[in-house]
């Protein structure tokens, strides 16, 4: 089958050896990770990685910033590296890192020391420039400060600074502005301040400043920082394939740390912790309703038999439910006893107890009844009753949770809840798929895993590989095989749904039909060709230019939608020679149902028998693409374990949608038989066809009978599945009434979009050779016609019979038996894009 066969692994390690082992399944790209159930706690990260880890990200972070920002390409090969064992990784990404680190944040300090000179001169510089040398007199205890500061931000610059007997004079130099600050000495202080709140620092202007030397050494400086730049950037291609590589692992460890908080399934201790407060909650629960179960008892009594002890109110008293009663305790006390008839508890009321009276001694079980429900009793026992009912759904739901917990950890634990004391420290279960085939080179990369980790004693002690070869195919996630042709297609049928383990998948049946319902609706050999060169781009193109759009397209990130076009363009040229027999509108090739003809005076000439051949023969097909359909969901049904469903129940629903549809076609109502004896083309089949419609009384019959089958059949399922989680009678109804009865009528009908958009192609395409021709075929305007109008219907008229080949599927075919709701296998992989990971 194209569906793979997988098998289960369960594998147990201490928690920083789990890290191994990711790392490991991540480089081969055989497992896929099951995900851990939400109600088991998640796993802590060791403590020897989360620093290092975190120290690594942010290494990586620094690193990336920088190479975006100098646009620093990544390298053309990747970067090998070796190493044995996770901390290995880390440590190896730590040292690189931090040494590289190191040499870029010395260049960066460089660099801003003389960005920051340079940008100090300047704005002096300017602003002297612009304003001339009055500035630079001396004022007696006054300062002037140069700020540069944004134009959006000057208003409220100007009234924070003016609150301080601050003068400003704004100075816009080029695209720059500069604020000349004049303040008194004593505002200093403050002045810095808001400074840092608007994110500038001022520029101190100098006493005697030497325009021309600052100007020199203006230049001086920007040479230099040109310098440094490109020394840097220099620098940065020469490590780029270190500070990826590095960038890289990081991005390889955060998947690792990310897989092992989402699938790690923690053992031992935290497990029976949780598994211990689960049972405490629930034994308490239980003892609170058998406490107000007693209770409630004792007040139904009293309201039944008129018991009245709220009268005692006068003496002190104490009235308890008692299970069990001690009679050597109750003989020496002054007290009234009432026995509960049908059960074995007693009503016990003490009167004037001892103040240090113990009650537990009344009886192995004793509850004492609150004097408010004392006092009305009746009022008492409606709410007990109702708080009753809510302790017992909580205790459900508590139970059903503990149940679930229980089920859902044995399914994905290594050691199970019978072996939570078996382990004695901190250990992880990483539980998940393998293909089959691949299982006995995934057992030696295990065993070889294994043995090196045996050094550690909880390793040798503590790790568990269990292996299931028989998996639930209800939660076993699906994996497709196919040759790339065939393959593609998956595109399609996943944009729907995956086909879930134990499915029929439709990824054949779409590469079949898809390509020939295009073809159909699009018959021209130009655009057949035009489509099919473009899917071949897309397939085969590699475009690694300056162009970012062309990159998107043809980067082969669409390579499979090439194929895709390029065997629906194959189909346009084969139903070419069937339906239109033109290139771009112009007729030159024999078709025997061509559906238009231009007349040589530029008329469109609707060939009606073809017309009418090629609509009967879209509803005959879509009447074989539905029993398809229904073939297969009794096959579906079948295989999904619903056998009794699949025979009793699938199977007729398919003869009575075939004698349905031969019953309304004979009268027709399902016109295939009205139409193809339009047309002399499909004369040899008259014969047939009156063969059928002589025959409509018994297809009629055969519908009631098949019908009545149904019936039986839902009040059979009925009763033998009532109250079974999952059935549900008002589905089998929908799919006999909604999804078969008509349909049988209206999706049969809906397949004549086959032959309908073909005739618009087939005259659209007509009407622009009419077009061109009557202005001449050759001259500059036919061609402009030609060539224009091709392109529209191209574009038009692909997406529709796109869209429309695309509903064919999803809306008449696979919603009737394809429900998509399988999982895709998706092995976890480390990601690496310009390291080579060795593995030793």
């Amino acid at each position: 089958m194209p569906i793979a066969r997988l098998v289960e692994y369960k594998i147990a390690l201490p928690p920083e050896y789990a890290f191994d082992l990711l790392m490991i399944i991540g480089n081969t790209n055989m497992f896929m990770p099951i995900t851990r159930p939400g109600s088991i706690p998640a796993p802590r990260i060791p403590s020897k990685y989360s620093e290092r880890i975190r120290k690594l990200e942010d290494i990586s972070r620094e690193l990336g910033r920088v190479l975006s920002q100098y646009s620093i390409p990544p390298p053309q090969a990747p970067r090998e590296v070796k190493v044995g064992l996770f901390s290995e990784l880390l440590e190896y990404a730590l040292e690189d890192g931090e040494d590289l680190l190191t040499r870029v944040r010395q260049y960066l300090s460089s660099i801003e020391g003389i960005r920051g000179e340079y940008e100090r001169l300047r704005g002096i510089v300017d602003v002297v420039s612009a304003v001339g040398e009055v500035v630079m007199e001396r004022l007696r205890h006054f300062s002037v400060d140069i700020v540069p500061i944004g134009e959006e931000d000057y208003n409220e610059f100007r009234n924070a600074v003016v609150n301080y007997g601050s003068e400003v004079i704004p100075v816009k130099v080029q695209e720059r502005l500069y604020v000349l600050v004049i303040y008194p000495e004593w505002a200093r202080q403050n002045l810095l301040n808001v400074y840092k709140l608007f994110n500038t620092a001022p520029l101190e202007l100098p006493a005697g400043l030497d325009l021309k030397s600052a100007r020199e050494r203006l230049v001086e400086l920007e040479d230099k920082l040109a310098r440094a730049e490109r020394e840097f950037r220099e620098f940065l291609l020469k490590v780029s394939d270190r500070a990826y590589s590095i960038i890289d692992i990081s991005e390889a460890v955060m998947r690792i740390v990310r897989q092992y908080t989402e699938s790690a399934i923690p053992e031992g201790r935290e497990v029976g912790e949780k598994m211990m407060q689960m049972v405490r909650s629930i034994n308490e629960l239980r003892d609170r309703i058998r406490e107000l179960e007693a209770v409630h008892a004792a007040l139904e009594y009293m309201v039944k038999t008129g018991l009245e002890l709220g009268g005692l109110s006068r003496l002190r008293s104490r009235v308890f439910v008692v299970r069990g009663v001690n009679e050597s305790v109750t003989r020496g006390l002054m007290h009234i006893r009432r026995d509960v008839e049908g059960t074995d508890l007693s009503i016990i009321a003490l009167i004037e107890p001892p103040s240090d009276f113990d009650k537990s001694s009344l009886g192995r079980e004793v509850y004492e009844i609150s004097q408010d429900y004392i006092a009305n009793a009746k009022s008492a026992y409606e709410l007990t009753g109702r708080e009753l009912t809510d302790l017992r759904a909580r205790l459900r739901e508590l139970e059903k949770e503990y149940e679930d917990f229980v089920r859902e950890f044995n399914e994905v634990s290594a050691y199970g809840v019978e072996g939570i004391d078996k382990v004695s420290g901190d250990v992880v279960t990483i539980a998940g798929y393998v293909k089959e085939d691949l299982s006995g080179k995934f057992d030696d990369m295990l065993s070889s895993l294994l043995t090196k980790l045996a050094v550690d004693a909880r390793v040798r002690k503590e790790s568990k590989v269990a292996y299931i070869k028989e998996i639930d195919p209800e939660k076993a996630p699906t994996l497709e095989e196919y040759p790339k042709p065939i393959d593609a297609f998956k595109k399609i049928t996943y944009m729907y749904g995956v086909p879930k383990y134990t499915e029929v998948s439709p990824v054949p049946l779409t590469f079949i039909l898809f390509s020939i319902f295009y073809g159909w609706m699009y018959p021209d050999l130009g655009h057949g060709i035009v489509l099919s060169l473009f899917g071949y781009s897309l397939y085969k193109s590699r475009y690694k230019g300056p162009n970012s759009f062309l990159r998107s397209i043809f980067g082969g990130k669409y390579s499979d939608w090439g194929l895709i076009f390029l065997m629906a363009g194959l189909w346009s040229v084969v139903f070419t020679f069937v339906e239109s027999g033109t290139i771009f509108g112009i007729e030159v090739l024999p078709a025997p149902l061509r559906l238009v003809h231009v007349t040589e005076s530029n008329a469109l000439e609707i060939l009606t028998d073809s017309v009418y051949a090629v609509l009967a023969m879209s509803i005959m097909v879509g009447i074989a693409a539905l029993l398809l359909s229904f073939a297969l969901k009794a096959l579906n049904a079948y295989r999904g374990g619903e056998r009794d469903l699949a025979l009793g129940f699938y199977v007729p629903l398919f003869f009575f949608f075939l004698f349905l549809v031969l019953a309304l076609g004979s009268a027709n109502f399902v016109p295939f038989i009205l139409l193809a004896e339009q047309t002399t083309l499909f004369k040899p089949l008259y014969g047939v066809f009156n063969a059928i419609k002589g025959l409509m009384m018994y297809w009629a019959y055969a519908t009631i009978a098949f019908f009545a089958i149904l019936m039986a059949s839902m009040m059979h399922f009925r009763a033998k599945y009532r109250g079974v989680p999952g059935f549900s009678l008002a589905q089998l109804a929908v799919e006999i009434g909604a999804e078969t009865a008509i349909p049988s009528l209206t999706n049969t009908i809906s397949f004549m979009r086959l032959g309908i958009i073909a005739i618009m192609h087939a005259v659209f395409t007509a009407m622009t050779y009419a077009w061109a021709s009557s202005l001449g075929l050759l001259t500059p305007a036919g061609i402009a016609v030609l060539v224009v109008f091709n392109l529209l219907i191209i574009l038009g008229e692909g997406f529709v019979a796109f869209v429309q080949s695309l509903r064919l599927h999803y809306y008449e075919m696979y919603s009737k038996f394809f429900s998509g709701a399988g999982v895709l296998f998706m092995p976890f992989t480390l990601g690496l894009r310009w390291v080579t990971l060795s593995i030793l």
